[in-house]
């Protein structure tokens, strides 16, 4: 059977697989950081809660425009700090599982696509494989090339990725970089594929849903104490 390009979504499907591999390592080294930083990150959230829910009683009592609330709330120093600190929090979150994860993903990637499988175990789950313009195999330099150049299309907030969805070869930014494509044994997307593109959709509409309602009730909850002050 002759391949075919592999469309977005599959390409994501077998990412996400190889993604999932890579978390576990990732969370074994990071997890009292992740720990020690999400309950900083969720204390700094508090405060800022806190200095937004005061700012607002004290400028509702002393009224005007909901324009003028707002210009003065942006430009409060105190809130202003507190962005800060939220901003800071959520970088010292952040950049130590994506600092792990970026050098596991740099052994990983290059050392299965540059093998003689072309394929990380996520692609090959999906039946594909990284290659050259004409369907040889890349050496080891492009296919370091093709890795370092996907930080571009994470760079481009995943316009680059986007890509493999509207080209006809569907190769995304670091395929046009590196001269290379995805290929695959058919178009067809296996029925667990679709479970677990599924079950990534539903987790991702919880966490949304938790984290909406986290932060509404720590808002609540500082308003509650600004108007019994």
């Amino acid at each position: 059977m002759a391949e075919v390009p592999a469309g977005f979504w599959k390409r994501y499907a077998a990412w996400s697989l190889d993604a999932a591999i890579l978390a576990l390592p990732v969370w074994l080294l990071s997890a009292e950081r992740i720990r020690t930083q999400a309950r900083a990150l969720l204390d700094s959230t508090v405060a800022l809660s806190d200095q937004v829910a005061q700012r607002m009683v004290d400028m509702l009592m002393e009224g005007g425009d909901p324009v003028a609330l707002a210009h003065r709330l942006t430009a409060d120093s105190d809130v202003r700090e507190a962005i800060r600190g939220v901003a800071a929090g959520t970088y010292a979150l952040a950049a130590t599982p994506v600092a792990w994860f970026a050098v596991f993903a740099a052994i990983y990637w290059i050392a299965f696509e540059g093998s003689a499988w072309q394929a990380t175990p996520g692609k090959r789950a999906l039946g594909l494989r990284a290659a050259g313009l004409d369907g040889e195999s890349m050496s080891w330099p492009r296919t370091a090339l093709r890795h370092a150049a996907g930080a571009l299309s994470w760079l481009t907030l995943n316009l680059g990725h986007a890509l493999a969805a509207w080209t006809p070869q569907k190769r995304a930014l670091h395929d046009l970089i590196a001269g290379t494509r995805v290929l695959a044994k058919d178009g067809s997307m296996p029925g667990w594929a679709k479970l677990w593109l599924g079950l990534q959709i539903v987790a991702a509409i919880a966490a949304c849903a938790w984290l909406y309602l986290t932060l509404l009730s720590a808002m609540q909850a500082s308003v509650d104490n600004a108007l019994l002050q």
